[in-house]
């Protein structure tokens, strides 16, 4: 028997003309000792993508809380803020990718959706192709042979017109009152992460009682209002230290610690490593000292 199935001219567009997606890196994380928190933090020149082969974690994108597990898919459009937290086993695996020039029709450059919509998704029927096409990004990138960064950039193309697909065939929105409420007061701390403030200061500036305030907040986002501004901080820090050549006492200071001991203390708590060998394990890949 021969068949063949003719490929019909799309009923609807995928990346705009004049824009082809990029793959700028990709990067896996496997084993326990990966499992290192990378807080508070955002990209303003790229979109990621990252996918949970195996293991669990805690996240926060764009100031929602998510619980992510085996098989689900991580979108931080450019420019959001996320935390990430993968929980530390043995069978962790997780890929992720940057991409730039992303450019889906009636979205923003390097946005695969809009703000409104979920940033967490289950890959379900997909989750053995999603798989199959990271580890031959994987491969075919990490070889460096002829043609290897050009078949990178097409499998990408594919990857993320399957999750643009995902996301609009299970499109869910989350823009209640409350979640709108939780986006007020994360971008106020957002705005004031560097200064001292209070609970009834921010209570003030969105005039609310601070009781409601304090639970809206939570369910939101996993964090209470002091210990997402204290993740932005240390998030912030963790980019001044990958990315400047400025010293701990000075990364300290910029992110709103007068006490270098302090900052060093809240650090080690969130990181689980100290300041300068974060820095280190980044350059080296080397987590003993």
């Amino acid at each position: 028997m021969l068949t063949y199935c003719l490929n019909e001219l799309p009923s609807s567009r995928g990346f705009e003309n004049g824009f082809r997606p990029r793959l700028t890196f990709i990067c896996k994380a496997e084993g326990k000792e990966a499992a290192i928190p990378r807080v508070m933090h955002k990209h303003d020149e790229r979109f990621e993508l990252m996918f949970i082969l195996d293991g669990t974690g805690t996240y926060n994108i764009d100031g929602r809380g998510y619980n992510v597990k085996r098989g689900d898919l991580l979108l931080f459009n450019v420019g959001v803020l996320h935390d990430e937290n993968p929980h530390a086993s043995e069978d962790l695996l997780i890929f992720s990718c940057g991409v730039e020039q992303l450019k889906f029709e009636g979205l923003p450059v390097n946005f695969l959706t809009t703000r409104s919509q979920v940033a967490v998704m289950p890959s379900g029927e997909f989750y053995e192709e999603i798989r199959g096409i990271f580890n031959q990004m994987w491969q075919h990138v990490s070889s460096k042979k002829l043609y290897g960064a050009e078949i990178g950039n097409n499998l990408l193309s594919v990857l993320l017109l399957l999750c643009r697909n995902i996301w609009i065939e299970n499109k869910q929105e989350h823009e209640s009152s409350e979640s709108l409420l939780g986006q007020r007061i994360k971008d106020y701390i957002d705005n004031h992460y560097k200064d001292e403030i209070a609970l009834k200061s921010i209570t003030a500036a969105l005039n609310m009682n601070h009781f409601y305030l304090a639970h809206v907040f939570k369910a939101y986002s996993g964090f209470s209002p002091k210990q997402y501004q204290t993740r932005r901080r240390i998030g912030e820090a963790q980019s001044l230290l990958l990315s400047t050549d400025l010293g701990v006492t000075e990364v300290a200071n910029a992110v709103g610690y007068d006490n270098v001991n302090n900052f060093h203390r809240i650090f080690h708590n969130l990181v689980g490593i100290p300041p300068a060998r974060y820095k280190k394990f980044w350059l080296t890949g080397q987590l003993k000292t």
